[in-house]
């Protein structure tokens, strides 16, 4: 599949979901650094809107905050998080980590990890976990060895090809 056609796919697969209202993607930047403390002043250097309007400095700026958001901001933001990786895929200026690709880890050898997992993709519509699916493909089939896609096919081949 090329890259214009999955973006579309995800784009279309969660047009108009929720954005959070408690763990927003500043806040969960902050968690990262351990800063607890100061949610309301972090919330307000949050992009307000659909997630595909989302600026790419806040994703770029924010790249572990995926490892922190709930359910609700996991919806939102993979996609945007998606679709930036694949629009700057190859350039090492914009991405520095695979955190997109590593965030759907369904973390098959930790009981408390999965469950994590499970809860955090609850929300997500078939047609969202697909688009998930074809992401994670997407990067397995990378040759350039910009992403890791030992683990994308790994967690592909072992968990998302059922979703697709």
């Amino acid at each position: 599949m090329d890259k214009e056609a999955l973006i579309k796919i995800i784009n279309n697969a969660f047009d108009g979901v929720d954005a959070p209202k408690e763990i927003t993607l500043h806040v969960a930047e902050a968690h990262d650094d351990y800063d607890y403390d100061n949610d309301a002043e972090h919330r307000k250097k949050d992009f307000v809107g659909n997630w595909q309007d989302i600026p790419a400095e806040h994703l770029k700026s924010c790249q572990t905050a995926l490892s922190y958001v709930d359910k609700v901001g996991m919806r939102y933001y993979l996609p945007a998080y998606m679709i930036w990786y694949l629009r700057h895929f190859g350039n090492t200026d914009e991405i520095e980590f695979d955190h997109p690709l590593y965030s759907l880890d369904h973390y098959p050898k930790n009981e408390t990890l999965s469950k994590y997992h499970i809860e955090r993709f609850s929300l997500f519509t078939p047609e969202q976990l697909r688009a998930c699916a074809l992401f994670v493909k997407y990067c397995s089939e990378d040759e350039t060895d910009f992403t890791d896609a030992y683990f994308a096919k790994k967690k592909y081949d072992r968990y998302w090809q059922f979703f697709n």
